[in-house]
């Protein structure tokens, strides 16, 4: 499938999807939008174009699909121009930030040709897949109790990261990567949510830092931390009536990052699972899947239920209740 990027100048872009669009035996990488020469030299090879805009692309018959690195606020707008240029599209992560949104969206998708993916590179990797799936199989007991972390230092601290009116806040920007283990085991419907916010000091505010405790049925509880100023953090933790599971580097794991720990009444053990890398994990499944006229694992469905939580989370907060 013929795929250009809108926005070369992504670092996400150029570290991880333009590689692995150009590796992949599904996809063929034509090129991208840029306003700056500079950054189309140092990312396009010769034989790929730079479109001189976003229009370009849509109207060229050879591209069959879009990738939109863009600021979150401008997702929607970006999806509807694509689908209606019959282009299927993969988007960043957070697809969109409102529940309005997902439903204007879905609508789309529904009279369309095409279809929509978030571009969430952590559930495909084999190591997350792996530790969930060992423990929704039940193998380690009842879950008692996920925790998870996506904790970092935004650096610079600007742009639409840190604007409430444009999808910002560390919640809803990066809350994706610790809530995808806990809705994947424990569903995005928690009896109470109670969360605790470090606000900026803009007008109307952010979270700079959210802490979350979810409860769930029967005394099962989840509790994540996100976060834009802090020390890094991207853990895993969940514990069952047997056993201990722990990971770290969840969230954006590479090749190398293979091993887990057990820990039961017999003692610790470590686990090995396939390395890869997730990025071309993701772009392989997609592509294929696109190509075969169907959705891809992370499919809009599941990008919407878990957004379903995180939109909930984040009126919690707002709202003081």
């Amino acid at each position: 499938m013929r795929v250009a990027v809108c926005g070369l100048g992504s670092h996400v872009a150029q570290v991880g999807v333009i590689p692995a669009l150009r590796r992949s035996s599904w996809t063929q990488f034509l090129g991208g939008t840029t306003r700056s020469v500079e950054t189309a030299r140092k990312v396009l090879a010769d034989n790929e174009r730079r479109y001189p805009d976003y229009e370009a692309i849509l109207n060229d018959p050879s591209v069959e699909a879009v990738y939109l690195p863009l600021p979150n606020d401008l997702h929607l707008d970006y999806l509807a121009k694509a689908l209606a240029a019959n282009k299927h599209v993969l988007c960043e992560k957070p697809l969109l930030t409102s529940e309005a949104d997902y439903v204007k969206l879905e609508r789309l998708v529904a009279t369309s040709s095409c279809l929509v993916a978030e571009a969430f590179m952590s559930s495909y990797h084999p190591r997350l897949r792996s530790i969930l799936d060992l423990v929704a199989s039940g193998a380690l007991g009842e879950i008692i109790s996920v925790q998870t972390s996506f904790t970092g230092a935004l650096s610079p601290l600007d742009g639409y990261r840190i604007d409430s009116t444009r999808g910002g806040g560390s919640l809803l920007d990066v809350g994706i990567y610790a809530l995808h283990p806990i809705v994947a085991l424990l569903g995005n419907a928690p009896s109470a949510i109670s969360a605790t916010v470090m606000p900026s000091k803009t007008s109307p505010p952010i979270d700079l830092t959210t802490h979350c405790l979810l409860s769930y049925p029967h005394g099962v509880s989840a509790a994540f931390i996100t976060s834009f100023i802090s020390g890094e953090s991207q853990n895993v933790r969940i514990l069952t009536r047997r056993a201990t599971i722990e990971v770290s580097r969840a969230c954006t794991p590479s090749d190398e990052d293979t091993t887990w720990t057990i820990t039961t009444a017999d003692g610790t053990t470590i686990h090995d699972s396939r390395g890869y890398d997730p990025y071309q994990a993701m772009v392989d499944e997609v592509f294929e899947a696109f190509t075969d006229g169907r959705e891809p694992s992370w499919n809009l469905s599941r990008a919407h239920q878990l957004a379903t939580l995180l939109f909930r989370i984040n009126e919690t907060w707002r709202s003081g209740s």
